[in-house]
């Protein structure tokens, strides 16, 4: 099944605007203050950072992405890291993870959410039920429309996150947050200060 994010492949060839070479700092802040039920799942992993830093957390962590590139660069990185023996990394596209065989007490998405037009949300979304456990979590770091300009991806109201979750999910938080981005890279706003306007939310899957 094709995606959106399988287009994503060459940005990899260099370094994209959203690769910033460290987790992003909501993300890190999340998990520093609150504790869940792994494993986890890196949707959109990327390069690997925020995997790496959950797994030096002590999660069990699997990072998948559609970027064939951006998985072995991510692989690099785990055979230099300490906590390499607790994260994996995978080519998968995000619309069939039932493929994965898995089940997963969180979801990870930094940065995919926003990828994707309404008709492959819903299809995105129905791939998530197939791998979060009942009463499991989806954390999802995107673009707000709080964010002015037109550069960069699809912005997303809070009214849109509660709404691809309305069907056998439970939305427990939305909170404004700050996305990291490299402002010196090619498509980003030079007048932002490095970071952009996002959402940070965490929805539960329902115990059916």
């Amino acid at each position: 099944m094709s995606s959106p994010e399988d287009g994503f492949d060459e940005a990899y060839a260099g370094t994209p605007p959203w690769d910033i070479g460290r987790p992003q700092s909501a993300v890190r802040s999340l998990f520093e203050t609150q504790s869940f039920e792994g494993p986890i799942l890196d949707i959109g992993c990327g390069t690997g950072e925020n995997a790496l830093f959950l797994a030096s957390q002590g999660y069990s962590v699997l990072g998948i992405d559609a970027s064939p590139r951006a998985i072995e660069k991510a692989r690099e990185k785990a055979q230099t890291s300490n906590a390499a023996g607790r994260v994996r990394f995978r080519i998968q596209n995000a619309l069939s993870l039932d493929e994965l065989d898995e089940e997963f007490g969180v979801v990870l998405d930094c940065g995919l959410f926003h990828v994707f037009d309404d008709e492959n949300r819903q299809t995105y979304v129905a791939s998530l039920g197939n791998v979060v456990t009942p009463n499991g979590h989806v954390v999802v770091l995107c673009f707000s429309d709080r964010e002015p300009g037109e550069w960069g991806p699809r912005r997303i109201s809070e009214a849109e996150l509660r709404t691809a979750f309305i069907d056998g999910w439970a939305v427990e938080t939305i909170e404004p947050a700050r996305f990291e981005v490299n402002a010196d890279q090619e498509g980003v706003d030079p007048s932002n200060d490095e970071s952009v306007e996002a959402w940070l939310a965490i929805v539960r899957r329902a115990n059916e």
